[in-house]
């Protein structure tokens, strides 16, 4: 049942360049928001950022935003570390929570996030955006239909480039906010994406890392099985210039090739062939895939429903993270509960 006259208040903690880019445009786009308030530890630039996208208030601590009763979410994009902290203080303050990826760095603060949330009756959602992109829902479509039969197997590989390891200035460099390397910065996006499409879970991994325990990854090489038979190897990189991030599914009456889709920045084109010898093409154009998130969630909390990606999701995720640096620095196939 949809909820009318009403609108969601939408605090942001975090103004780094996904926020700038992609977040905040994404909470403006959509009707039913209102941005109320910013958050950055500096003052000038939430100043800056509430001047540019018409925030009410600009703060530099968000305890301060979440005491704002008009408030009724709060967008958190800020370093992985800090994530289960704020998270926590929104839910215990009655705000919905919509969480930037990964949820958290550790299975225990994951956990934490979701028993917070459920305990507060809020409803947690997670960055997972390329849920949103329309060649994944179509993907998702064909294996829902049973075109391509029983999918047994998925090759994927999902690329940054080179350039995207380089800002060693970044936070993202350092894990003791990031965590791991590139398996949290660009998989956890890819992972996500094969449990929604193949609408399974991930039993067991085994990956390699370029790197020793305690050092971020820049390459992270997996095998995962799922629950339903299925198997992918996940080619997850920030090193390799001029990546294809493509991606094929194989069924047991066909297959699905993306070309140059893995990635929301960029467009492709999507293939299906079936055993038939039946062919057909699609092309998809990039979209902001973050703002498609950000305006299912809002519609989410207006309309009724669960988020997609739900705080499940994200605590699934950060299972199977913690699974993959088992598996990478230790040497040894983990499995997960189905």
């Amino acid at each position: 049942m949809t909820i009318t006259n009403a609108t969601n208040g939408w605090g942001l903690i975090g103004t780094g360049r996904i926020a700038e880019d992609r977040m905040l445009p994404g909470i403006n786009s959509y009707a039913g928001n209102k941005l109320i308030g910013v958050v950055s530890r500096d003052q000038g630039r939430a100043n800056d950022f509430a001047r540019r996208f018409n925030a009410q208030h600009a703060y530099t601590k968000f305890e301060d935003l979440l005491r704002n009763p008009d408030v009724t979410v709060v967008a958190i994009h800020t370093p992985n570390t800090q994530h289960a902290e704020q998270a926590i203080a929104a839910a215990r303050a009655g705000k919905h929570v919509f969480c930037d990826k990964p949820m958290a760095t550790n299975v225990a603060d994951a956990e934490r996030i979701v028993r917070e949330c459920e305990k507060a009756g809020v409803k947690l959602g997670v960055n997972f955006h390329n849920r949103f992109m329309p060649c994944f829902i179509e993907t998702k479509r064909i294996v829902d239909s049973g075109e391509i039969g029983n999918v047994m197997m998925v090759q994927l590989e999902a690329s940054a480039g080179p350039a995207a390891a380089s800002v060693a200035a970044s936070w993202r460099a350092d894990p003791a906010q990031a965590g791991l390397g590139t398996s949290m910065n660009v998989g956890v996006h890819a992972y996500d994406i094969l449990r929604y499409i193949l609408s399974s879970e991930i039993v067991q991994v085994s990956s390699m890392f370029e790197t020793p325990a305690g050092v971020m990854e820049r390459v992270s090489l997996s095998t995962f099985k799922f629950a339903n038979g299925a198997m992918a190897q996940v080619n997850v990189n920030q090193t390799t210039p001029n990546p294809h991030n493509d991606f094929v599914i194989y069924g047991s009456k066909g297959r699905i090739t993306g070309r140059a889709l893995t990635r929301s920045r960029a467009g492709g084109e999507l293939q299906v062939i079936t055993n038939d010898g039946a062919s057909r093409k699609a092309e998809f154009a990039a979209i902001n895939a973050h703002e498609a998130c950000v305006v299912g969630y809002s519609k989410m909390l207006l309309e009724g429903g669960a988020p997609s990606a739900s705080g499940l999701d994200g605590l699934r995720s950060v299972q199977l993270t913690d699974a993959m640096g088992k598996s990478a620095w230790e040497g040894v196939h983990v499995r997960l509960a189905g």
